[in-house]
């Protein structure tokens, strides 16, 4: 007799492939020393920048570092309706992860972490916006995450992507602030680290720099690391700041080329 009201399984059960994954470690570089994606220890990740996304903001900016996209819009200045008068202007800036953008769901309020993250753009950023021109302003910065594969090189895509929309905006700044990121794995240096290479790191180091002034805004360093591997980093994230302050200029000045 068949139960009808059941649903019936297979007769014969096939016992599932189990594939062994070898040690995570091993597999974030070869034997020539270059990693998963074929780039060397000390090489950043291509970037793909882009202005006027956002045509309702006064500026804004795109940025996309492999896995890591990031969209960024600056409103304002505006007019700060507050009592007291204050002789420089008002940077406020929200960092907001979409629910899909890490592996694991987030939630669609705003947690502890994005407004860390908040306060460490404002702390870049500050020192190259000329605020002492805006008095009783506010600028407002909005940064959204789609998709996030590292935090620390989404914090430094998420400061150069602000850079850049701010400039869009007509905004007059001292000079533009590219940031990279470099992890400590191993007692080697890895730049543009992704998420899983960020899973064996014993520290990191953000790095926000204005080339043109040769001015660090901005430095974040985690771990217990010696003083000639951070010295390194340093030497090392200098030089990439270097190379995304000429893609960031070439993001500004290609709609002026497209007009003429």
């Amino acid at each position: 007799m068949v139960d009808r009201r059941r649903i019936q399984g297979p007769e014969v059960s096939v016992a599932p492939i189990i594939i062994k994954s070898a040690d995570k470690r091993t597999c974030l570089k070869d034997e020539h020393s270059r990693r998963r994606d074929g780039r060397n220890l000390e090489d950043i990740c291509p970037i793909f920048l882009k202005t006027g996304l956002i045509s309702q903001a006064n500026g804004s900016a795109f940025i996309e570092i492999r896995r890591t996209k990031i969209a960024c819009g600056v409103y304002g200045p505006r007019q700060t309706k507050i009592p007291s008068f204050s002789g420089k202007g008002n940077l406020n800036v929200e960092i907001k992860f979409a629910p899909f953008s890490c592996q694991k769901r987030r939630q669609p309020y705003r947690d502890a972490q994005e407004k860390d993250l908040s306060q460490l753009v404002i702390e870049a950023l500050v020192p190259s916006i000329r605020l002492d021109l805006l008095p009783k302003s506010t600028i407002d910065i909005y940064i959204t995450v789609l998709e996030n594969d590292g935090t620390a090189s989404c914090l430094a895509a998420a400061i150069t992507c602000a850079s850049v929309a701010v400039a869009d905006a007509g905004i007059e700044m001292l000079d533009l602030v590219p940031a990279s990121s470099a992890s400590y794995i191993g007692g080697e240096i890895y730049m543009d680290s992704d998420l899983a290479e960020e899973q064996h790191e014993t520290g990191y180091l953000i790095l926000s720099y204005m080339p043109s002034l040769k001015e660090v805004t901005h430095i974040l360093q985690s771990g217990d690391v010696d003083l000639a591997l951070t010295t390194q980093a340093f030497e090392q994230c200098t030089d990439a700041c270097s190379k995304i302050y000429s893609v960031m200029i070439n993001s500004l000045l290609l709609p002026i080329r497209d007009t003429q």
